[in-house]
């Protein structure tokens, strides 16, 4: 390190004898004029900080009175993040009272841009000291869902334990919040800071209406069109549907850690509705995700009867034969119930002419093929119009069981 020397010549009335000395040594009220005085710049004050530790705590609130009188942006953000992570509260309450905020040029998104780069301290001196913890930033994000999309973990538990914090905050849509966001994208090691909250709502289902490009285009909120088309968003996952709940989100995007976290979470709601009445289970079967049907049949409180339908007669149109096979499994379900038009799924199987779902239909135990709809008709007499093949299979198998002759006499109209 070098040693700073100072011209005695400059001084009178100190030691004679001497030409110059080692600065440490100066008496601490030369120190202060030294360091307070216009000729020096700022780094030069950094500097006969650094020398030694007694400078340091001498000459500290010489610095940090100085770069607020010098009002110098980089050194203000410097002093406060420093101070705020040491932690002093003193420091951090002195620069704030004093103008900081107006010194800054991110002054009035102080938070957002340091929960997203300090440590869990840091971000909670600040908020110990009395910054805003809901202030929105140029793309209409408060710190919580900036630190929520930037994945800093120690942000989030930082924002989350502050009871000033508004964990129900939305961005972009109407009840759009940061645990949607930390479930879109897929963080994993986010989600579960929010389901140890007490505060968080794991049941909100987003209320947007119409698709994100619709609501883009009929608002004119320039703001929200920016956010949409930067780089930042295009880096994170949003709803393109409306109204899921983080439960829907985890099945969308077939995230098996925190699909089983929410699970896990007692306050969640596993037969919640999205606005279009359609819960996770239902989703699970429209995307055929296989791991998603499995675990949610398991739990405990899950619906398989939606109202006068079954999960079955939902995923007649949209089930792998895989799927099928998996809810087929779980003897809960009555594959003979029948819906507001008295058919089955397996009407509507044939009505579709999904001769893998047929098939699979009928070589369950129990299956009744000889329910009439309310127009009359059975669902092998639609086999026989739309899959004779299977038609004739399942005949095959009614005479196996010695149940075929009256059967065939019913088709006939004997």
């Amino acid at each position: 390190m070098a040693v700073a020397y100072i011209p005695l010549k400059l001084f009178p009335g100190l030691p004679k004898g001497q030409s110059k000395m080692l600065l440490p040594d100066l008496p601490t009220e030369l120190l202060f004029e030294i360091c307070s005085s216009p000729v020096l710049d700022i780094p030069d004050i950094v500097s006969a900080l650094k020398t030694c530790r007694r400078l340091a705590l001498a000459l500290a609130p010489i610095l940090i009175r100085e770069v607020l009188k010098r009002r110098s942006n980089e050194y203000c953000r410097r002093a406060l993040y420093h101070a705020a992570e040491i932690p002093s509260h003193f420091t951090v309450r002195f620069l704030l009272d004093n103008g900081a905020l107006d010194i800054l040029f991110i002054g009035p998104v102080l938070l957002n841009i340091a929960a997203c780069i300090l440590s869990e301290k840091g971000v909670t001196t600040l908020l110990d000291c009395g910054v805003d913890p809901n202030t929105l930033d140029g793309r209409g994000r408060t710190p919580l869902m900036c630190a929520t999309g930037a994945r800093v973990g120690g942000g989030v538990r930082a924002l989350l334990a502050n009871a000033r914090v508004d964990v129900g905050s939305t961005w972009l849509f109407p009840d759009f919040t940061a645990l949607h966001l930390a479930v879109w994208s897929g963080y994993d090691d986010i989600v579960p800071l929010f389901l140890e909250s007490p505060r968080i709502d794991v049941n909100r289902v987003d209320n947007i209406q119409g698709t994100v490009l619709e609501a883009i285009s009929s608002d004119s909120n320039t703001r929200v069109m920016a956010t949409f088309v930067g780089s930042t968003i295009l880096s994170l996952r949003i709803p393109l549907r409306r109204g899921w709940a983080p439960l829907h989100g985890a099945v969308l995007w077939n995230d098996c850690i925190i699909l089983r976290a929410l699970l896990r979470d007692e306050r969640t709601d596993v037969n919640v509705l999205s606005l279009e009445g359609e819960t996770a289970l239902c989703m699970s079967v429209r995307f055929n995700n296989t791991f998603a049907v499995r675990l949610l049949l398991a739990h405990p409180k899950i619906q398989i009867h939606l109202g006068v339908r079954s999960i079955l007669h939902f995923a007649v149109p949209w089930a792998t034969k895989a799927v099928m096979e998996i809810l087929l499994e779980d003897k809960r379900i009555d594959v003979n119930l029948v819906d507001q038009g008295q058919r089955t799924a397996l009407h509507l199987a044939a009505a579709l002419g999904r001769a893998d779902v047929v098939e699979s239909l009928l070589d369950r135990d129990g299956i009744d093929a000889e329910i009439l709809d309310e127009e009359g008709r059975s669902a092998m007499g639609l086999l026989l119009s739309r899959a004779p093949k299977l038609a004739r299979w399942f005949t095959i198998k009614l005479i196996l069981e010695n149940k075929g002759i009256e059967y065939l006499d019913l088709e006939l109209g004997l």
